[in-house]
């Protein structure tokens, strides 16, 4: 690839990614007056599942806008310690057992890598590799802001 044609190819890539950038701003603005006018819509708001409410609307092509307003989640865990559990453990009673499951989770140490090769040596490689995952590949830019 020549310069020109990878300047020509950055400069374009650049353009997109800005025209990208204004129009989710654009997308953000237009749902959040979505929002509003669901919130408006009380009656017209239906009940979910999951105890939440939803709130449809459609363009002159019959294409639909949703909004939905979702009702509270369980956690997806709950620490072992502190007055949460403890108050949990008091409701939940003898049944605590069937309601929950005790599932430890690890978490690597701040610059992992460097204190596994510190400790282990050689032999750190193989735990390095167990607790690493994939990384996608990223592209970013940084644009020049030019005068207005």
């Amino acid at each position: 690839m020549t310069k020109d044609t990878l300047q020509a190819l950055v400069a374009t890539a650049i353009a997109i990614d800005q025209e990208i950038a204004d129009l989710n701003e654009k997308l953000k603005e237009l749902k959040a007056e979505l929002v509003a006018e669901a919130k408006d819509r009380k009656e017209e708001q239906t009940v979910t599942e999951g105890g939440g409410r939803s709130w449809t609307a459609q363009d002159a092509a019959g294409n639909v806008a949703r909004v939905t307003f979702p009702g509270k989640a369980i956690k997806g865990s709950i620490s072992g310690e502190g007055k949460t559990i403890d108050r949990i453990r008091t409701a939940a009673g003898a049944l605590f057992p069937r309601l929950f499951k005790q599932a430890p989770q690890y978490i690597p140490v701040e610059k992992f890598r460097d204190e596994a090769t510190a400790l282990l040596g050689r032999n750190a490689s193989k735990l390095i590799r167990l607790c690493e995952s994939k990384s996608a590949t990223r592209v970013s830019f940084e644009t020049k802001e030019l005068p207005k």
